[in-house]
């Protein structure tokens, strides 16, 4: 077994762990936390474009990240169209519609597996590289978009909230 087995094999806990606190969270009523709504808005952004700037030298694999992008911001609008959204005296929750949260989750676990499966299999020094692949930046953009129009609307809601409530 090599080192790379044994760091995968002991991370693998932890990595579903988190996988399943992840899309747990895409199916509950949450309370809606003004800084994780602003990282997002802040954040997100910029990986874009840090992503799309080392992708300048590839034009179908940025394409493919734009895509995506714009793809993802898509499904976000929809999705923002079906959460349900309260307030509770000064407290604010939301409930995500599931089913496009997890097919954005999905996609995204399936290709992290798969990349990790192609790591296992190939060696790290055979693996392509992060930014190599049309299909995985796409994915990324996908991610990016939905997220970043999830954290938009919530904010956008908060706003609204805030003028209309006491």
């Amino acid at each position: 077994m090599t080192q790379m087995h044994m760091i995968l094999l002991a991370a693998s806990p932890l990595i579903m762990w988190r996988v399943y606190k992840r899309v747990r969270r895409l199916t509950v009523r949450q309370k809606s936390r003004l800084w994780r709504h602003w990282f997002g808005v802040l954040f997100l952004p910029v990986a874009l474009v840090a992503m799309a700037l080392v992708l300048l030298a590839k034009p179908l694999v940025l394409a493919c990240l734009l895509g995506g992008a714009a793809g993802g911001g898509a499904l976000g609008l929809a999705a923002l169209r079906r959460t349900r959204f309260e307030r509770v005296g000064d407290e604010f929750f939301y409930t995500p519609f599931a089913p496009i949260g997890m097919v954005v989750a999905t996609i995204f676990i399936a290709r992290v597996l798969y990349r990790v499966f192609e790591m296992v299999t190939l060696g790290p020094q055979q693996t392509p590289s992060f930014g190599s692949s049309p299909l995985t930046m796409g994915i990324m953009g996908v991610v990016v978009g939905y997220y970043l129009v999830g954290a938009s609307g919530l904010l956008r809601w908060r706003r609204a909230e805030a003028r209309t409530g006491a």
